[in-house]
Protein backbone atom coordinates (compact mmCIF):
# COMPACT_ATOMS: atom_id res chain seq x y z
CA UNK A 1 0.00 0.00 0.00
CA UNK A 2 1.48 3.41 -0.92
CA UNK A 3 2.42 5.73 1.95
CA UNK A 4 1.45 8.86 0.00
CA UNK A 5 -1.87 10.10 -1.32
CA UNK A 6 -2.30 10.89 -5.04
CA UNK A 7 -1.50 14.51 -4.14
CA UNK A 8 1.93 13.58 -2.82
CA UNK A 9 1.06 14.07 0.87
CA UNK A 10 1.59 11.30 3.44
CA UNK A 11 -1.55 9.23 3.98
CA UNK A 12 -3.29 9.78 7.33
CA UNK A 13 -3.02 6.10 8.27
CA UNK A 14 0.69 6.07 7.34
CA UNK A 15 1.31 9.07 9.60
CA UNK A 16 -0.67 7.38 12.38
CA UNK A 17 1.35 4.16 12.03
CA UNK A 18 4.64 6.05 11.99
CA UNK A 19 3.72 7.89 15.20
CA UNK A 20 2.65 4.62 16.84
CA UNK A 21 5.97 2.98 15.90
CA UNK A 22 7.93 5.93 17.30
CA UNK A 23 5.97 5.86 20.58
CA UNK A 24 6.54 2.12 21.01
CA UNK A 25 10.25 2.46 20.16
CA UNK A 26 10.59 5.37 22.59
CA UNK A 27 9.03 3.23 25.35
CA UNK A 28 11.41 0.40 24.48
CA UNK A 29 14.42 2.70 24.80
CA UNK A 30 13.11 4.01 28.12
CA UNK A 31 12.82 0.46 29.45
CA UNK A 32 16.56 0.16 29.08
CA UNK A 33 16.54 -2.18 26.13
CA UNK A 34 19.81 -1.90 24.27
CA UNK A 35 18.48 -3.22 20.98
CA UNK A 36 14.85 -4.01 20.31
CA UNK A 37 14.42 -5.88 17.01
CA UNK A 38 12.12 -4.24 14.52
CA UNK A 39 9.98 -7.39 14.62
CA UNK A 40 9.42 -6.81 18.35
CA UNK A 41 8.56 -3.16 17.73
CA UNK A 42 5.99 -4.30 15.15
CA UNK A 43 4.49 -6.79 17.62
CA UNK A 44 4.21 -4.20 20.40
CA UNK A 45 2.69 -1.65 18.01
CA UNK A 46 0.18 -4.19 16.70
CA UNK A 47 1.44 -3.71 13.15
CA UNK A 48 2.84 -6.01 10.50
CA UNK A 49 6.60 -6.22 10.03
CA UNK A 50 6.24 -4.89 6.48
CA UNK A 51 4.60 -1.72 7.81
CA UNK A 52 7.47 -1.05 10.21
CA UNK A 53 10.11 -1.78 7.56
CA UNK A 54 8.33 0.53 5.13
CA UNK A 55 8.83 3.41 7.55
CA UNK A 56 12.18 2.35 9.02
CA UNK A 57 14.36 -0.04 6.99
CA UNK A 58 16.71 -0.80 9.90
CA UNK A 59 17.42 -0.20 13.59
CA UNK A 60 19.60 2.83 12.88
CA UNK A 61 16.86 4.59 10.91
CA UNK A 62 14.37 3.95 13.71
CA UNK A 63 16.83 5.00 16.42
CA UNK A 64 17.64 8.21 14.56
CA UNK A 65 13.94 9.05 14.20
CA UNK A 66 13.31 8.40 17.92
CA UNK A 67 16.36 10.50 18.82
CA UNK A 68 15.18 13.43 16.70
CA UNK A 69 11.68 13.14 18.15
CA UNK A 70 12.99 13.12 21.72
CA UNK A 71 15.29 16.07 21.05
CA UNK A 72 12.35 18.04 19.64
CA UNK A 73 10.39 17.34 22.82
CA UNK A 74 13.30 18.44 25.04
CA UNK A 75 13.78 21.57 22.92
CA UNK A 76 10.08 22.39 23.22
CA UNK A 77 10.19 21.97 27.02
CA UNK A 78 13.28 24.18 27.30
CA UNK A 79 11.63 26.82 25.10
CA UNK A 80 8.47 26.75 27.23
CA UNK A 81 10.43 27.00 30.48
CA UNK A 82 12.55 29.82 29.07
CA UNK A 83 9.45 31.67 27.86
CA UNK A 84 8.01 31.38 31.38
CA UNK A 85 11.37 32.63 32.71
CA UNK A 86 11.83 29.51 34.79
CA UNK A 87 14.92 29.34 36.94
CA UNK A 88 18.06 28.12 35.22
CA UNK A 89 18.21 25.39 37.87
CA UNK A 90 14.86 24.02 36.66
CA UNK A 91 15.87 24.19 33.00
CA UNK A 92 19.19 22.41 33.55
CA UNK A 93 17.63 19.79 35.83
CA UNK A 94 14.99 19.01 33.18
CA UNK A 95 17.64 18.41 30.52
CA UNK A 96 19.89 16.29 32.75
CA UNK A 97 17.01 14.15 34.00
CA UNK A 98 15.98 13.48 30.41
CA UNK A 99 19.56 12.37 29.78
CA UNK A 100 19.33 9.90 32.68
CA UNK A 101 15.85 8.65 31.78
CA UNK A 102 16.79 7.74 28.21
CA UNK A 103 20.13 6.00 28.65
CA UNK A 104 20.03 3.62 25.64
CA UNK A 105 18.81 6.45 23.43
CA UNK A 106 21.67 8.65 24.59
CA UNK A 107 24.12 5.83 23.87
CA UNK A 108 22.63 5.49 20.41
CA UNK A 109 22.97 9.27 19.93
CA UNK A 110 26.70 8.89 20.60
CA UNK A 111 26.94 6.42 17.68
CA UNK A 112 25.56 8.99 15.24
CA UNK A 113 27.82 11.17 13.06
CA UNK A 114 29.78 13.65 15.16
CA UNK A 115 28.52 16.56 13.05
CA UNK A 116 24.91 15.68 13.93
CA UNK A 117 25.75 15.27 17.63
CA UNK A 118 27.54 18.61 17.74
CA UNK A 119 24.77 20.46 15.92
CA UNK A 120 22.07 19.14 18.25
CA UNK A 121 24.12 19.71 21.41
CA UNK A 122 25.06 23.24 20.34
CA UNK A 123 21.41 23.98 19.55
CA UNK A 124 20.38 22.85 23.03
CA UNK A 125 23.08 24.99 24.66
CA UNK A 126 21.96 27.97 22.60
CA UNK A 127 18.40 27.51 23.87
CA UNK A 128 19.57 27.29 27.48
CA UNK A 129 21.86 30.33 27.26
CA UNK A 130 19.23 33.07 27.85
CA UNK A 131 18.08 31.32 31.03
CA UNK A 132 21.70 31.01 32.15
CA UNK A 133 22.44 34.68 31.46
CA UNK A 134 19.28 35.84 33.29
CA UNK A 135 20.27 33.77 36.32
CA UNK A 136 23.78 35.25 36.23
CA UNK A 137 22.42 38.79 35.97
CA UNK A 138 20.20 38.08 38.99
CA UNK A 139 23.21 36.86 40.97
CA UNK A 140 21.87 33.29 41.21
CA UNK A 141 24.41 31.50 38.99
CA UNK A 142 28.17 31.93 39.22
CA UNK A 143 29.37 34.58 36.77
CA UNK A 144 32.37 32.55 35.57
CA UNK A 145 30.10 29.88 34.04
CA UNK A 146 30.04 29.96 30.23
CA UNK A 147 27.37 28.37 28.01
CA UNK A 148 29.96 26.00 26.52
CA UNK A 149 30.46 24.58 30.03
CA UNK A 150 27.07 22.91 29.66
CA UNK A 151 28.59 20.53 27.10
CA UNK A 152 31.11 19.46 29.74
CA UNK A 153 28.27 18.90 32.21
CA UNK A 154 26.44 16.66 29.73
CA UNK A 155 29.64 14.68 29.28
CA UNK A 156 30.22 14.43 33.06
CA UNK A 157 26.75 12.99 33.56
CA UNK A 158 27.27 10.58 30.67
CA UNK A 159 30.58 9.36 32.09
CA UNK A 160 29.07 8.86 35.54
CA UNK A 161 26.15 6.90 34.08
CA UNK A 162 28.57 4.68 32.17
CA UNK A 163 30.11 3.77 35.52
CA UNK A 164 26.84 3.09 37.36
CA UNK A 165 23.30 2.14 36.37
CA UNK A 166 21.88 3.41 39.69
CA UNK A 167 19.29 6.01 38.63
CA UNK A 168 18.72 7.22 42.19
CA UNK A 169 22.42 7.93 42.54
CA UNK A 170 22.31 9.71 39.18
CA UNK A 171 19.48 11.95 40.37
CA UNK A 172 21.44 12.83 43.51
CA UNK A 173 24.47 13.57 41.37
CA UNK A 174 22.40 15.88 39.16
CA UNK A 175 21.34 17.88 42.23
CA UNK A 176 24.98 18.22 43.25
CA UNK A 177 26.07 19.29 39.74
CA UNK A 178 23.25 21.81 39.39
CA UNK A 179 23.93 23.25 42.86
CA UNK A 180 27.54 23.73 41.76
CA UNK A 181 26.34 26.35 39.27
CA UNK A 182 24.57 28.37 41.94
CA UNK A 183 25.96 31.17 44.09
CA UNK A 184 23.68 30.04 46.93
CA UNK A 185 22.90 26.33 46.41
CA UNK A 186 19.41 25.29 47.44
CA UNK A 187 17.95 28.80 47.20
CA UNK A 188 15.23 29.64 44.72
CA UNK A 189 15.40 32.68 42.45
CA UNK A 190 12.85 34.47 44.63
CA UNK A 191 14.74 33.74 47.83
CA UNK A 192 18.07 34.76 46.31
CA UNK A 193 16.82 38.09 44.96
CA UNK A 194 14.88 38.96 48.09
CA UNK A 195 17.87 38.25 50.35
CA UNK A 196 20.16 40.59 48.42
Amino acid sequence: MPMFSPHGRPRTDALHNREKILRVADDAFREGSEVVPLEEIARRAGLGRATVYRHFPDRQALGLAVTKRKLRIIVRIVKEESARHCEFREVLTTVLRAQVAHRPLVRFFRELPERFQRREADGLVELMTPSLRRAQAAGIVRRQVEPADLLLVFQMVETALDMSADHQAAKRMIDVIVDGFLVCPGHSAIASTSDS
